[in-house]
């Protein structure tokens, strides 16, 4: 029986409307309300409930095939709504089912039972049963026959709802299986189920944060988890058998969990079950596997079997498979053939012909036959172990301490406690502290269950004081000792035996190092309510006092402000000591909680804890000191405080916070500078406080304002001063329309006029229309204006509205035509896209996923209907363009208002002038620097920083960046524009920044932690110090900086932005209806789910934040510099755009989300943009889409006022998507989408500007070498050649064996030409890259670049000039063969250089063997370093002697080359300065026909227009950035062209293309010319069948005119004459007659004529219908004149009232006006629809001249190639002619 979608939609919303009618009732299901919700399946195979249903009109999104469906999911939804509280809940309803319809796949009840059925022929009893992921409860239903006790887990809702009254004897819990409580670990004898399978996080702290990392892989894909976790949940011998997706065992990637599984379990079976399993219960096909296992702990090791079941290999058909299924016995299946899984990868399908049954029968007999070989009866049915006993076996006693006496169980066990060493700050429980005391301390241990203790964990019950994390690093609990309250005298009963009580709780010494043998209480009161007030910093397990007593502290609730006391019984001296310890502590911590809350200094508070501080080390000594650590580690909120001690040269010193505030700066400066008094100013109030910087500077109000005229102006709106780089700064227009009002009402102001006339001459050039370009959608234009553009497009009232929260426009459209139907309108097989949707699409810039279904073999298989994709782009491209002639088509005054606003929202914003050359830098050591001083572009980037608190400094390599960062952060600090300043740079790097640092501040606290230092043990103490001390920069590597934790609850909030943001594109998805493909929805939801782990992780935290260490919001930290700043470039965004090229991972990764966190701490504080300052040479580093992601991390407030809140929004205004549709090697039309190109470019480049300070090295003066480039062109050799007219075939074939490797895999096949180019790339640089058969070649490209490094090796001996060598490709590695290592051997053989002066950069292991190299290079002892861009690139000032930088390859990005050519292109060349005249050469080495120099050309291109747009230099407002994709590689016909040698081919490629996508798109013109002419045809014949109709009836109503009556009273008279009645007949009569006609006619479905009034024919005519196989007759009355057309009233039904009877004619007559007003109103609405269809089928295609153009240019191209070609070459004519895709780029022509 097939799979019905109707039937299981209708079952379903049987089974829930019996569910929600059961809970409302609250009662049980009676047997047949049961048998009903029974037939519940899910919604798996069901994506079409997720379409839009709100509207009736909303099925025209569905596919037909489905529309019978539409009714009855408005059903579902309806009910779903009746049945909720709120919108909340039915949401959640809905969600459910998304899930579902990707999961709900539930299994057919004969498997399950075959299953349940062996384990109890077995022999198995089941008292307790486990399934985690119920569904609607078939496990439930066969294993209940087996057990007693069921526990059920499922997550769906509305599963979950049917499954509760199904079952309402079991324990059914509606939530995830990772609620399951840890209490219930090691209890469960069977858990069997059919789980979940995805890459979906689990929120299990236990496991994502575990030591195992089997666990925290599991924690990432919801299937491994299942399998972990519910082995934790088996008891010892318990059975675990789940059925689940073969992903499972055939993954490599999962290999990990499967001996993670096989490590504490026996395999009892392994069977793959055949592909039609589910087909008949959820109409899908997939591959699943059933695995049992059986807990055994005490395993030593495994099996072959078990061995092979870990293991996964491919099958010889290249499908993915696992070693046990070798060959086909342990898979259930009758037939299996190659083919393709759902998602479309090869995979062999199996198939058994007797469907379920048949498979049941089967797997049964498998199962019978495993468990008697493997299943181990008797150690499922041994003994579950009592409760046994730990025994803590103790060292030396010594005075105890009273503590609670121990229940005692006969059976113990030993536990040893490690001894950590004094150098480790860990924190401790109490029982760590016992390590003095004589003897054992009984305690008792968790149930357990195995022979071993290995592997099982125990968690703390609520009141046991248990060990604490490590300071350092996690450490596992070991054991829970719980405290009872029993005491006897200080003494405690073992087994009848007398135990000493427990001694000192740190240490065998007091504070002055004598035995304490202070007497202590013989009774101690039991755990009870803690009555202080609860501090926000306490948590579990931290010491405190009360009522007199000293204490741990459990159940720590600071919500609720409540916590457990548990009282520890201490001698006199020990308590003094550890009461004095808790006042230190509790007094820092609320003095530095409240100076960071208030940011005001709490002098009384310091004072206090000064005091107490050094009363606490006079007498117990220094804090950490041994005794005093060993106490700490028992606070668990001690944490901190060893950091109130710095060690300096051996000598203690007390951190800065007992002198002053460390979480706010409190700097007062007193200064003459007016400049300085101005910043301070700015820095303590925000504003320009003339009375402020008149007290700090000593002068006069007006002194100040006269030293400061051009710096400051006066601002009439808030009655105060701005400085001019505020002023003159962002939206002046909108300033001075404000100082306008203003001066109108005050005339007489003069400041005000002054402060107006500089706003008006700061005012950048207004563009006018015919300069702006206009995309639709932009989200600046008013709704208005599209609403306008659409009614005049469609001729049609259209509404349009656009909704800020989901970044998404709404189209309504109430009285559609044949513009909407036809004109506009794309027809696919499964629905037709008409003109509104396309409009929609139009408007954020998408084209729809249109799907068709083909025939692969006997597989119906949905695929991309590319044709319809192209038709409806072009559709699409037409509304778009359509909209800008509508714009230029308006008139002048509505293009001024557009113009206006534009200017106003974009051309508004200046950029102040940045003079910087009044700074003086104090404290700045120039001489040790070795300068004069700063370059003014220097002093501008500071001063820029200082006023923004923040920019990005955009400095070519070399114009000194780290100079700008230290003397920035300090003036910073030293103004108290921030208090504690961070740099974070590269770890290659970093040490040069503090060194530069250092030695420009001499004197400067700097805390710069290197590698040993921030290790997991010492990293903590490094946070620590950040908070607890007033730095005046903290230096940091980028690596150490990702380290810090950042706040929880930023990243919550921004994380929760995104969240909100994917569940807006989700349910654009969603409203998109059938053509939404399940991969799509499956991809959007993985991603959601996994984001809301993420949240609840994060929650969690916040939730129980205070047992985490220092995270960065507590650091104070509030400003960073982030050098090579491009290195966090990869930042998570959304986008609709997801198949558009060249946008980066949209996941983003998790070093650039750490800087985001960072980031918006700090501008939450601030309350503004910026907050960091971004150093790089390389902002943009390969498209301008890249600008994009810098702005969300330093202006998301002025992106907003703009009304950008998201990637699409920004792409709207910015940026123009092009399509290119190519054909593929197989003929296949391939869709290329990308950004290329930018419009607005002057204020996109304009709003870079605006924070950005770009210098080129030339803009600087930099003295500095010139760049003397050189292509250096190298002849292919023999074998190269040869090889280039293989890689052309396999281009072309596929056939990988041309390159001498096995056949491209499935998925190799579609990365075909990405493999093309990098075998090209390989080939160029040496063919030994490619095979170790080929040998070297004189004219190989090492040998060339040998020759040229020995060349100017031996020119610049006398000067020891050095040289760079890059390349990516063939890097340095040990005891391998490499190029760089073939290069230095032919250096020293064959040139005779000494190899101890050439080295490669890779063989630096360590920062130091790095400076050392670095060294060398600088001091001419080394002449030649290899190595790569990332690792040689950026961060090696090794320039001194630099001569030549040469290039084996080129790199992907134009930064990447920049970066190469800085490290010898740079100030501080002394031998090219001298030697060289002023010049480096850089030699880039190109194979002809290879890639080489097109790359290179490609490069050249794409850098010139990121540099003008840089520097604002563009001569046009749009710009190409034309089409480079390093993810894909080149394209096929380019390919070939570049390898080829003759470019003419590339140009006759890309004319090739262009043509084939004209052709393809003249095709669908034609198809939709021809498809308008039909319709042409049938709206004539309508138009004519309507006007035959408008005469008659006009005929007949002219003709009643003629003949109407009126009586005496003036009413129109009712002559009618019927058969059988006399003339003179009256009403009654008539109506009478009329009746009985009604009530006996029997016409035989004929028309019967009656009678006759005003000379129109009375009719009668029997109709005859069925119903429940009775007949049923009616009788019509009819009128009918001259025209031929019956007429009727009351739809032809006779009244009973004889008077309304026999009016019944007359009154249809009457209605004639309207119906010819109704004919009247059809035709002109044909008439008016006709010309457009007219139109279509007359129109011609408008791009048929530039067809012949480009044909013409082709012949031409032809005849030139023929010509050019020799008879020897035709071969090789025949082997590149082919039809391919090519992307539009110049042809590289360039020349050494």
């Amino acid at each position: 029986m097939g799979f019905s979608k109707k039937q299981h939609l209708q079952s379903n919303i049987d089974a829930l409307r019996i569910a929600f009618k059961l809970q409302k009732e609250k009662r049980q299901a009676t047997a047949s309300e049961r048998l009903l919700m029974m037939q519940y399946s899910g919604f798996g195979g069901l994506k079409f409930v997720l379409n839009p249903i709100a509207n009736e009109i909303d099925i025209n999104n569905w596919r037909k095939t489905e529309h019978d469906l539409f009714p009855l999911t408005q059903e579902l939804h309806q009910l779903l709504k009746e049945n909720s509280e709120d919108e909340k809940q039915y949401r959640k309803y809905v969600d459910s089912m998304k899930s579902s319809v990707l999961t709900a796949f539930y299994t057919p009840p004969q498997v399950i039972d075959a299953i349940s059925a062996t384990l109890r022929e077995s022999g198995l009893n089941i008292d307790k049963f486990l399934e985690p992921s119920a569904g609607i409860g078939s496990f439930i239903q066969s294993f209940s026959k087996n057990g007693k006790s069921v526990t059920a887990y499922e997550k769906d809702l509305l599963t979950g709802k049917i499954l509760k009254q199904l079952y309402p004897e079991s324990n059914i819990r509606v939530s995830g299986f990772e609620e399951i409580p840890e209490k219930e670990q090691n209890s469960y004898d069977v858990i069997a189920s059919n789980i979940p399978f995805g890459d979906t996080s689990i929120f299990d702290l236990s496991y994502s944060r575990s030591r195992e990392t089997a666990k925290v892989q599991a924690s990432r894909s919801i299937h491994n988890y299942f399998f972990l976790k519910g082995a934790d949940m088996l008891r010892e011998g318990g059975l675990l058998a789940y059925i689940t997706s073969q992903g499972i065992l055939n993954s490599p990637n999962n290999e990990p969990i499967r001996r993670a599984l096989m490590q504490d379990n026996n395999l009892v079976s392994v069977v793959r079950l055949p592909n039609n399993l589910f087909t008949e219960y959820a109409g899908t096909e997939v591959g699943s596997d059933l695995i049992i296992l059986q807990k055994n702990t005490a395993k030593q090791s495994l099996t072959e079997r078990e061995d092979l079941f870990c293991q996964s290999n491919r099958t010889e058909y290249d499908t993915p498979s696992n070693t046990l299924f070798q060959d086909s016995t342990r898979i259930v299946h009758t037939s299996s053939k190659l083919d393709t899984d759902p998602y479309g990868q090869p995979a062999l399908i199996y198939t058994h012909k007797e469907a379920v049954e048949g498979i049941a029968k089967d797997l049964k007999q498998m199962l019978s036959e495993d468990f008697d070989k493997y299943l181990n009866l008797i150690l499922y049915k041994g003994e579950r172990n009592d409760e046994p006993i730990i025994q803590i076996p103790t060292t030396p006693k010594v005075t105890p301490p009273i503590v609670q006496p121990v229940n005692i169980q006969p059976e113990i066990q030993p536990l040893s406690i490690n001894r950590e060493s004094p150098q480790e700050l860990k924190q401790l429980s109490i029982f760590d502290l016992f390590e003095n005391a004589g003897e054992p301390v009984m305690v008792l241990a968790r149930p357990k269950t195995t022979t071993q203790a290995k592997r099982q964990s125990t968690k703390k019950s609520s009141r046991a004081i248990g060990r604490q994390t490590d300071l350092f690093n996690a450490m596992q609990q070991t054991y829970t000792p719980p405290i009872t309250n029993r005491i006897t005298n200080g003494s405690t009963s073992v087994n009848g035996k007398k135990q000493e009580a427990i001694g000192d709780l740190f240490s065998s010494s007091n504070g002055n190092g004598q035995a304490d043998k202070s007497a202590v209480l013989d009774t101690i009161p039991e755990p009870s309510p803690y009555s202080s007030e609860l501090q926000p910093f306490y948590r579990n397990d931290c010491l405190v006092v009360n009522n007199g007593w000293v204490g741990h502290l459990q159940d720590v609730n600071t919500s609720s402000g409540t916590a457990v006391f548990n009282p520890l019984q201490l001698p006199t001296l020990q308590k003094a000591r550890t009461e004095a310890y808790i006042t230190v502590r509790d007094v820092y911590q609320e003095l530095y909680n409240k100076e960071a809350k208030f940011q005001t200094e709490h002098k009384e508070e310091r004072e206090n804890l000064n005091r107490l501080y050094d009363a606490f080390i006079k007498r117990y000594g220094n804090l950490n000191s041994t005794d005093n650590i060993k106490l700490i580690k028992t606070d668990s909120s001690g944490k901190e405080i060893p950091y109130l001690e710095r060690v300096v040269g051996g000598v203690v010193h007390k951190a800065d916070i007992f002198s002053r505030p460390v979480s706010f700066s409190t700097v007062i400066l007193a200064t003459d500078n007016p400049e300085e008094a101005l910043a301070t100013s700015l820095n303590k109030y925000g504003s320009v406080d003339l009375d402020y910087m008149s007290e700090v500077s000593s002068m006069p109000k007006d002194a100040l304002k006269e030293a400061l005229h051009g710096r400051i102006y006066y601002n009439p709106l808030q009655k105060e001063h701005e400085i001019s780089e505020r002023w003159i700064a962002g939206n002046v227009v909108e300033k001075a329309q404000e100082v306008k009002a203003y001066l109108e009402n005050n005339p007489e102001d003069s400041q005000a006029k002054a402060s107006l006339t500089v706003l008006e001459e700061a005012r950048p050039r207004r563009i006018e229309f015919e300069e702006l370009d206009f995309n639709l959608g932009e989200r600046w234009i008013p709704t208005g204006i599209y609403a306008r553009f659409a009614s005049h497009l469609f001729d049609t009232d259209v509404n349009i509205h656009y909704s800020e929260s989901s970044d998404d426009f709404s189209v309504k459209c109430n009285q559609k035509n044949v513009h909407i139907w036809d004109k506009y309108a794309v027809k696919a097989e499964s629905r037709t896209f008409d003109g509104i949707a396309l409009l929609k699409h139009a408007l954020v810039n998408t084209t729809p996923d249109i799907t068709k279904k083909i025939k692969i073999g006997d597989q119906e298989v949905k695929v991309r209907d590319m044709e319809a994709i192209q038709m409806a782009n072009t559709k699409i491209d037409e509304i778009r363009t359509a909209f800008t002639d509508w714009l230029h088509d308006q008139n002048d005054e509505f293009k001024n208002r557009l113009t206006d606003q534009y200017n106003d929202t974009f051309n508004c914003f200046v950029r102040p002038n940045y003079d910087g050359t009044h700074q003086d830098f104090p404290g700045l050591d120039r001489k040790a620097l070795g300068i004069n001083d700063l370059y003014s572009s220097q002093k501008d980037t500071v001063w820029m920083i200082k006023l923004n608190n923040g920019a990005i400094c955009d400095h070519e390599v070399g114009a000194g960046k780290t100079l700008v960062m230290c003397t920035a952060a300090q003036e910073m600090k030293r103004l108290g524009l921030a208090h504690k300043p961070m740099t974070i740079g590269l770890k290659s790097n970093v040490h040069e920044i503090a060194e530069a640092y250092r030695t420009a501040y001499p004197h400067a606290k700097i805390l710069f932690p290197g590698k040993e230092d921030f290790t997991p043990q010492k990293r903590l103490r490094i946070f620590g110090d950040i908070k607890n001390n007033d730095w005046d920069c903290v230096i940091l590597t980028h690596d150490q900086f990702g380290m810090i934790p950042q706040s929880p609850e930023m990243q919550k909030e921004i994380l929760q932005i995104e969240l909100d943001s994917v569940e807006r594109n989700l349910d654009a998805l969603q409203a998109q209806g059938k053509e939404v493909t399940r991969g799509m929805l499956a991809g959007v939801i993985k991603r959601k789910e996994n984001l809301e782990v993420r949240l609840k992780t994060l929650q969690h935290d916040i939730e129980n934040r205070k047992d985490d260490v220092v995270d960065f919001k507590m650091m104070g930290i509030d400003h960073l510099f982030v050098d090579e700043s491009h290195q966090f470039k990869n930042l998570m965004f959304n986008t609709r755009h997801t198949r558009v090229a060249g946008l980066g991972n949209v996941d983003g990764s998790l070093k650039a989300m750490n800087l985001l966190f960072a980031i918006r701490t700090i501008q939450e504080r601030t309350n503004a943009d910026m907050g960091a300052t971004f150093l790089s040479g390389t902002t943009i580093s390969n498209s301008l889409t890249e600008l994009y992601l810098l702005f969300k991390y330093l202006r998301p407030r002025a992106m907003e006022k703009q009304g950008i809140h998201s990637f699409d929004a920004w792409a709207a205004i910015y940026a123009r998507k092009t399509t290119d549709y190519e054909f593929s090697v197989a003929n296949t039309i391939v869709a290329k989408e990308r950004f290329r190109y930018f419009i607005k470019v002057p204020e996109l480049a304009q709003f870079y500007s605006e924070i950005t300070d770009y210098r080129t090295a030339k803009d600087i003066g930099i003295d500095r070498p010139n760049k003397n480039e050189v292509l250096y062109n190298i002849p292919p050799t023999p074998d190269q050649s040869a090889f280039i007219q293989n890689l052309m075939q396999f281009a072309k074939t596929g056939d990988a064996t041309l390159l001498g490797r096995a056949p491209l895999s499935q998925s190799e096949e579609k990365a075909k030409m990405l493999i093309a180019t990098d075998y090209a790339r390989k080939m160029s640089l040496d063919m030994r890259m490619i095979s170790r058969d080929y040998e070297d070649h004189p004219d190989s490209k090492a040998s060339h670049c040998a020759a040229k490094l020995a060349e100017y090796y031996n020119r610049y001996t006398a000067q020891k000039g050095t040289q760079f060598v890059f390349s990516d490709l063939g890097t340095y590695k040990p005891n391998e063969w490499n190029v760089y290592s073939e290069i230095k051997r032919k250096l020293v053989e064959d040139h005779g250089i000494p190899a101890h002066e050439v080295r490669f950069i890779q063989e630096a292991k360590t920062d130091k063997q790095r400076k050392e190299l670095i060294k060398g290079m600088n001091e001419g002892k080394i002449r030649v370093l290899f190595g790569s861009t990332s690792m040689l690139g950026t961060g090696v000032n090794a320039q001194k002697r630099a001569v030549t930088v040469h290039h084996l390859d080129t790199p992907w990005r134009p930064s990447d080359l920049a970066q190469r050519d800085g490290r010898a292109v740079r100030k501080g060349n002394e031998i090219a300065k001298h030697f060289a005249d002023n010049k480096v050469d850089v030699i880039i080495y190109a194979v002809e026909k290879s890639l080489d120099s097109y790359k290179f050309n490609l490069l050249y291109n794409k850098q010139l227009f990121i540099d003008q747009l840089k520097n604002n230099s563009l001569g046009k407002r749009t710009i190409d950035e034309g089409s480079m994709d390093e993810k894909s590689g080149m394209n096929f016909s380019e390919y070939v062209a570049i390898l080829s040698g003759n470019t003419d081919l590339l140009d006759k490629a890309k004319l090739e293309k262009q043509i084939a996508g004209l052709e393809s798109e003249k095709q669908a013109f034609n198809r939709s010319k021809f498809s308008a002419k039909y319709k042409l045809q049938d709206f004539t014949e309508l138009l004519e069948s309507a006007q035959s109709r408008f005469n008659r009836m006009r005929l007949d109503w002219e003709n009643l005119q003629g003949r109407i009556q009126k009586c005496s009273d003036g009413t129109i008279a009712n002559p009618v004459l019927l058969d059988g009645l006399p003339p003179n007949a009256d009403i009654k009569q008539i109506g009478t007659k009329l009746n009985q006609l009604a009530d006996k006619a029997r016409t035989g479905g004929q028309y019967e004529e009656i009678g006759s009034l005003y000379g129109f024919t009375l009719l009668v005519k029997t109709e005859v219908s069925e119903k429940e196989t009775v007949d049923i007759r009616v009788n019509r009355f009819l009128v009918q004149g001259e025209g031929n057309i019956k007429y009727t009233y009351n739809n032809g039904l006779i009244a009973k009232d004889e008077k309304l009877a026999a009016m019944n004619f007359l009154n249809a007559l009457e209605k004639l006006p309207s119906y010819i007003e109704q004919e009247q109103k059809k035709i002109t609405e044909i008439q008016k629809d006709l010309p457009v269809l007219q139109e279509v089928v007359n129109g011609t295609w408008t791009k048929e001249s530039r067809l012949s153009e480009l044909k013409t240019e082709l012949a031409g191209v032809e005849r030139k190639i023929q010509l050019s070609i020799t008879p020897e070459n035709n071969e090789l004519k025949e082997t590149i002619e082919v039809t391919g895709e090519v992307q539009e780029r110049p042809a590289a022509r360039l020349k050494p």
